[in-house]
């Protein structure tokens, strides 16, 4: 049932139609004049309004005019004793979603309701869409400051325009399905349905059904036809996370689908023409499961066209500052929450295996722990630990029967610290249980013994720790 707002300056028209809106069971309020009407709209939210056109103070035309200027979108019914063409002409022209002339009756008036009705369901609707579509736009925002993140956007932006398959790879928490909307939202199907499909969590003997739908009576249980995720974003893109997860048994009719635009529901006999882009991503190397059988070497080709690789956080340091801000201003119950420079500190010291997933959990955490201080510090993460390697036991490394070269190890486990850690000293020192003094002792050792200087991307300074 609907809430109205019944305005005219006579106070039986007001009583007369309040009482036939009541009779439908619907709920009313009553104002004398449009600035009593404004007040009302500005305090209290209605369906429609049924208003007078000629009243004192402000009339009819001027209502509806600061309606607009105020933005509220309430759909306004005139009533009139004076209504000509013309009128009626100006009285839509600014914005009327009808109009209804003195004497009316009770069946004008409801015939009115019930097409004004409609209308504001599909502008509530219009206004959630929007809604929706904002806070769509802030969450899956993209945040980033590195140079490997730079061009990866830019590989997004020039494939956005064209209709073509795109992979995205990189390990879990990478943000894949971020890139994946972004392409979306610069595409020109911007406006449609963007729709994520995990594979990865859909049961193998339902994958075909989730996928492409199915006919009533296929199977047991399928009391009526249903669409599938194919059909389902007709006209938008379709989001395949965790391609890699994909049955082979279903990776066939997948293939066929993404060449033919055309599938068959489960049971079906005809084919379903849809209109959709797809974009895949994994975090499984498919060139090995190729060569190992596991995937179908023309659907890794034809899903493959475009490939856009995101690195791991660990390997773009510079964004993690920018991510925990950001994290951090989405979540915070006091916009004046911060960051330390001692807690940026331990967040770039740290090695994030699970990568872009994980920092928004840290600082969840982290913002819960700070709450009365507003500030994360480096002790609000001491929860953050690198995990220490596990002692060298015998039975796992042996010295070969010939020996081994100490020295060439030491210098092979400083560079495999160095890389995991992103050519961060205190990180890799920590994936080797050594102090950083130690660590910058066995790194110096280890340059006198190559006969060459500290690198320039190895060198750590100070300022790196902070959050200036």
């Amino acid at each position: 049932m609907a809430h109205i707002l019944v305005v005219d300056d006579e106070d039986k028209i007001r009583h007369l139609l309040s009482m036939m809106l009541e009779r439908k069971g619907h709920t009313t309020a009553q104002a004398a004049n449009g600035a009593e009407a404004l007040e009302r709209l500005n305090s209290d939210e209605f369906d429609m309004v049924f208003s007078d056109l000629r009243m004192p103070e402000i009339d009819g035309r001027e209502l509806i005019i600061k309606m607009k200027e105020a933005n509220i979108a309430v759909p306004v019914v005139f009533i009139t004793a004076f209504a000509t063409v013309d009128s009626a002409v100006e009285m839509m022209r600014q914005g009327a979603a009808d109009y209804i002339t003195k004497p009316f009756d009770e069946e004008k008036i409801i015939l009115a309701l019930e097409r004004t009705l409609k209308l504001s369901s599909l502008i509530a609707e219009n206004q959630a869409m929007r809604q929706e579509l904002k806070r769509s736009e802030e969450r899956y925002t993209l945040v980033y400051g590195s140079k490997a993140m730079q061009e990866v956007i830019g590989l997004a932006e020039s494939v956005a325009g064209v209709d073509t398959a795109v992979l995205i790879t990189g390990e879990s928490g990478t943000g894949k399905e971020l890139v994946a909307r972004y392409v979306h939202m610069k595409s020109a199907r911007k406006g449609t349905r963007f729709v994520p499909v995990n594979c990865a969590a859909i049961s193998s003997s339902l994958v075909e059904s989730e996928l492409f739908g199915y006919e009533k009576g296929a199977f047991t249980g399928a009391g009526k036809t249903k669409k599938g995720m194919f059909e389902y974003a007709d006209g938008g893109t379709l989001f395949l996370d965790e391609i890699g997860d994909l049955p082979l048994d279903s990776q066939a009719k997948m293939l066929r689908a993404l060449q033919e635009k055309k599938f068959q529901r489960v049971g079906g006999n005809y084919e379903v023409p849809v209109d959709v882009r797809v974009v895949c991503a994994t975090n499984k190397r498919l060139e090995a499961m190729v060569n190992n059988n596991k995937f179908r070497k023309d659907l890794f080709f034809r899903i493959n066209v475009f490939p856009i690789e995101i690195p791991p956080l660990r390997n773009r340091r510079e964004d993690i500052i920018p991510l925990a801000r950001h994290f951090l201003k989405t979540i915070a119950v006091n916009d004046n929450h911060g960051i330390t420079d001692g807690g940026c500190q331990k967040l770039l010291e740290y090695p994030w295996p699970g990568n872009v997933r994980e920092l928004a959990n840290v600082i969840e955490r982290g913002m819960i722990l700070s709450i009365r201080t507003g500030q994360i510090t480096s002790e609000t993460l001491s929860f953050l630990r690198v995990q220490r390697p596990a002692p060298v036991d015998h039975a796992i490394v042996k010295l070969p029967p010939n020996g081994i070269h100490l020295q060439m190890l030491q210098v092979n486990l400083v560079k495999q610290a160095l890389d995991a850690a992103g050519n961060n000293q205190t990180a890799a020192a920590k994936l080797l249980g050594l102090s950083r003094a130690k660590f910058r002792v066995l790194l110096k050792n280890i340059e006198e013994l190559e006969g060459s200087e500290e690198p320039e991307e190895s060198k750590e300074t100070e300022k790196q720790g902070s959050c200036q």
